[in-house]
């Protein structure tokens, strides 16, 4: 298991509201002062996340019950994406821990039955089979436990969990050689086991820091995973070319979720010069890193308290998370940072960050990274490896992006070549789909990055070739949007406008669209977004983590899963008639790892389908 914060927001409430009032604990106990687990205890306590009873005891020795253990777990994880009623007759609406145990319906940590028990003193097995389920804590090898000379007492159900909190170190039982599953456990034990997980960050860590930044803001942000910052990743996070002058560093992005948004904590070594580190991460650091989604020049603030610094990009909370970490009490003198220096490696780029070339507009690719391409290969072979044995085919294709047309005309040319070689060597797994051949600068919008829908018709017929099927883009209705500006040209006076196709038949009118992230709107076509600041978003609604198209009138029982970015928003559609469910997942914004969860690949045709410039710039996730 990876080490994560998984404080969830109302705990990380309760640590800052302690931090920024500067008491050493939410309150005293005084019963743990010579106790084995008392720095465990007290860190649960600070954070929030159990508490003491009202005559000042903590009581360690004391048995936990099934409710007070649902309390703690539910505060430890952030709320479900849906409301789940329980059936449990046992569990009233009035009862102090209703929602905690709904929230452990909802996000399946309780299994359903007549009754929860809340009053029963839970076991140790149950703990560690809950917060397993709650934290995805398996075991590769289930003999470990097999050391232990009562490990036959397990429950059946319990014997993964048990397995996983063995295997990964959690717990090593008692020193008698037992593990004691059925009995019960003390609230020491129950803390001591919690605190094993390294769910809570210590208050002066930069994890804890990053709980306390996040618990002053009042907005809503999506769950969040911490990821530290290295050598491999600094360019994609900070812009840097190195982590010279860098003692630690961590990011905090959303595990699934479309919104840009991303807060960065970096502590800098003694000696460095801080204000000039701040420079250079404003100066370079990519806002539109996520390529379908960004922020503006304004929502990019870089903050420093000492020797630590702040970078923030986000789209709706920017001001409110940047006076959040500068509030905070840490110690630091607080540099405000010089105004945004232009980046001289870009000749061919203009103010607004573009080449234009022939009324086109496009995003300048910039140099080879050789360490993000290899990402993308390691990424295809990795899930193909680990998820796709049972999938029923593998493809991949590299689409070009605009500057590929025009790459020779430029002083700085890209070198695609070297690209397409790294990709070709390290992808073993699946079938290449070239489509270098079948596009043509004409068949793109001219103010938006995307292609033109009723372009691709060589395209599908090489996807066709390879992947069995036929399209005839001839059979489908043309539909026109006149003063369409794409991209490029939002939130720009005076820009260009053009005229904008998208293509219908009775299939693509009848489907069923399931979007993650919006239930709300379930058509192929949500013309409403015509209107925003993102018009391109009308092909399935836009960038989301996950999508299943499904076709009610399908003659077939294949199906397809593509891993891709936003370019096939407007492909997919085109490919309705020939499956009975399309499934889309991006994984810029849903970690792999969650795919078990959300996908059955079991039978399918699978197809990684991602724009040279993402591959260039994004480490997939």
């Amino acid at each position: 298991m990876n080490k994560k914060s998984f404080l969830s927001r109302s705990a990380a409430a309760a640590l800052s509201a302690v931090l920024l009032s500067s008491s050493l604990s939410a309150y005293a106990v005084n019963d743990i002062s010579n106790h084995w687990a008392k720095d465990s205890i007290q860190k649960f306590i600070d954070a929030g996340v159990i508490n003491g009873y009202e005559d000042n005891t903590f009581r360690p020795n004391s048995n936990i019950t099934r409710a007070e253990f649902a309390a703690i777990l539910a505060r430890l994880l952030d709320d479900p994406n849906v409301p789940t009623e329980h059936h449990f007759t046992d569990v009233s609406e009035d009862a102090w821990y209703f929602d905690a145990v709904q929230k452990l319906c909802a996000l399946n940590v309780v299994s359903p039955a007549d009754k929860f028990n809340p009053n029963s003193n839970i076991t140790r097995q149950d703990v560690m089979v809950m917060t397993a389920r709650a934290f995805k804590i398996t075991a590769a090898d289930k003999s470990v436990v097999e050391k232990f000379s009562d490990y036959t007492q397990i429950s059946d159900y319990a014997f993964d969990a048990v397995a996983g909190f063995v295997e990964n170190g959690y717990t090593n039982g008692y020193e008698d050689g037992t593990i004691k599953p059925l009995q019960s456990i003390t609230r020491a034990e129950c803390v001591k086991l919690l605190d094993a997980l390294d769910l809570i960050a210590d208050a002066d860590s930069l994890e804890g820091i990053m709980n306390s930044i996040y618990a002053g803001v009042d907005n809503q942000f999506p769950s969040t995973s911490i990821t530290g910052i290295t050598a491999d990743n600094v360019e994609y996070y900070l812009g840097l070319k190195s982590i010279d002058g860098i003692e630690e560093a961590i990011a905090s992005e959303p595990l699934i979720s479309a919104i840009a948004h991303s807060v960065c904590l970096v502590r800098v070594k003694d000696g460095t010069d801080v204000s000039e580190m701040m420079e250079d991460i404003k100066a370079n650091v990519n806002p539109y890193k996520w390529i379908c989604v960004g922020v503006e020049p304004e929502q990019v603030i870089v903050k420093n308290q000492g020797n630590l610094i702040l970078l923030v990009m986000d789209s709706t909370a920017a001001d409110a998370i940047a006076n959040s970490f500068m509030a905070l009490d840490l110690g630091g003198s607080q540099n405000e940072i010089p105004g945004e220096k232009p980046d001289e490696n870009k000749p061919a780029v203009d103010a607004n960050g573009l080449i234009k070339y022939n009324d086109y507009y496009m995003d300048y690719m910039g140099e080879l990274r050789t360490d993000y391409v290899t990402n993308f290969t390691n990424k295809v072979e990795s899930i193909t490896n680990e998820y796709l044995k049972d999938a029923a085919n593998i493809y991949y294709a590299v689409i070009p992006s605009k500057q590929y047309f025009i790459n020779d005309e430029l002083e700085n040319p890209f070198d695609y070549t070297a690209m397409m070689n790294i990709i070709r060597s390290g992808i073993k797994s699946a079938k290449e789909i070239d489509l270098t051949g079948t596009l043509e600068l004409e068949d793109y919008l001219k103010t938006d990055p995307h292609w033109k829908q009723e372009g691709l018709q060589e395209v599908l017929n090489a996807m066709g070739e390879t992947m069995g099927f036929s399209v005839d883009l001839s059979t489908f209705t043309k539909n026109t949007v006149d003063g369409f500006t794409g991209h490029h040209g939002y939130n720009k006076e005076n820009f260009a406008s053009e005229q904008m196709i998208y293509l219908t038949n009775d299939t693509i009118n009848n489907a069923v669209v399931d979007n993650f992230q919006d239930k709300t709107f379930t058509k192929v076509y949500n013309t409403a977004k015509l209107e925003t600041a993102t018009p391109y978003d009308m092909f399935l609604s836009g960038s989301t983590p996950l999508l299943t198209i499904t076709n009610p009138s399908a003659n077939t029982d294949k199906e397809l899963v593509m891993f891709r970015d936003s370019y096939a928003c407007s492909l997919a559609p085109l490919l309705i008639d020939q499956y009975k469910t399309i499934t889309l997942v991006d994984i810029r914004y849903m970690a792999s790892s969650l795919l078990p969860e959300y996908v059955d690949f079991t039978g399918k045709d699978v197809l990684f389908m991602y724009n040279d410039q993402i591959i260039n710039t994004v480490n997939l996730r």
